[in-house]
């Protein structure tokens, strides 16, 4: 399989420790970004590729979930004493916490095995700064779609530490944006990326696509998504379901997204799609496993009463920007 990957996610994988609010705890259960959408890609049925580092330290068994799901490991790291390792913990109101015990190694661009630069598309998804906007601009001239995930560039995934000594403001992240053709960003994200303007997540979506990207996502949890392009916006509303554990929610969202957009072209399909995907992925818990994620006649399913009518809908292409 080595050599096929069409998506290729870059991003640490975690060695996640969930710590329940009763005080229950579950060691050693896979994590983070990376590991989410590359699961979830590999499940919808895209050759996916992932480009992380594993050290010493990481249980056996911690990448299994990605060999389950068929998932090209050719970028895998093994060098170094440390795997990224968090314990998640959860609140009795829902809310939770990421508290960081240990980081892997910066990824930099040499880290990108040669037969990966084959690939249709690259997402960017760190948990805590592990790829600068230096490594960034490197895979941008490779010429593929770029997609990111600003959750880990002073959003929601990262640590207070490592916030107050990257101090990304908001040119930097500017900079950063400018890069990529499709950026993520949580409503979480936003609050914290922009919370000396209290910006909406309107207001945010916009600054957004006036930085440079071709669409801008900011999920909203229970509230839906909003998917706007140069000259469309969408609201897509979540899809009703029970819901167990959101963590990984907007991690499978951009999987379906991605999946979804490199068959459609089109953003407004591909979201409604995706939010299909992180429905089912949402009505279980425990970390990152293959059956967690749809495959996607699954995913499917849920969307088969969605009419796309609801919508105003319109083709819209993406290219990859020039490096």
């Amino acid at each position: 399989m080595t050599g096929s990957a069409r998506l290729v996610s870059i991003g640490h994988i975690l060695n996640e420790i969930i710590v329940f609010a009763d005080g229950k705890r579950e060691p050693s259960v896979l994590g983070g970004p990376s590991a989410y959408f590359s699961v979830a890609s590999a499940r919808l049925g895209i050759p996916t590729g992932i480009v992380t580092k594993v050290g010493t330290d990481a249980p056996g068994h911690l990448l299994q979930p990605l060999r389950e799901a068929g998932v090209d490991l050719a970028g895998v790291s093994f060098k170094g004493d440390a795997t990224t390792t968090n314990e998640l913990i959860y609140a009795s109101d829902e809310s939770k916490e990421l508290r960081y015990l240990k980081h892997a190694p910066p990824i930099i661009f040499e880290d990108i095995p040669d037969a990966y630069h084959q690939a249709q598309s690259f997402y960017i998804c760190p948990v805590n700064y592990e790829i600068s906007v230096k490594t960034v601009s490197e895979i941008a001239c490779l010429g593929k779609i770029m997609g990111v995930d600003l959750g880990g560039y002073g959003g929601a995934h990262v640590s207070k530490k490592r916030y107050a000594e990257n101090k990304m403001n908001l040119v930097k992240i500017k900079e950063l944006t400018s890069f990529f053709n499709v950026v993520k960003a949580s409503d979480e994200d936003c609050s914290l990326l922009f919370f000396k303007e209290s910006l909406s997540e309107e207001e945010s979506a916009q600054r957004l696509i006036d930085w440079g990207a071709n669409i801008v996502i900011i999920t909203m949890g229970v509230k839906g998504s909003l998917v706007f392009t140069r000259n469309k916006r969408y609201h897509v509303p979540s899809l009703s379901g029970k819901v167990v554990d959101v963590t990984g929610g907007g991690d499978s969202y951009m999987a379906g997204f991605l999946v979804e957009f490199i068959r459609t072209g089109d953003p407004l399909k591909s979201a409604v799609f995706a939010s299909a995907v992180a429905l089912c992925v949402i009505e279980n818990t425990f970390g990152v496993r293959a059956l967690r994620m749809p495959t996607l006649k699954e995913a499917r399913k849920r969307i088969s009463k969605v009419s796309l009518r609801n919508y105003e809908k319109t083709k819209y292409t993406i290219t990859a920007r020039e490096g």
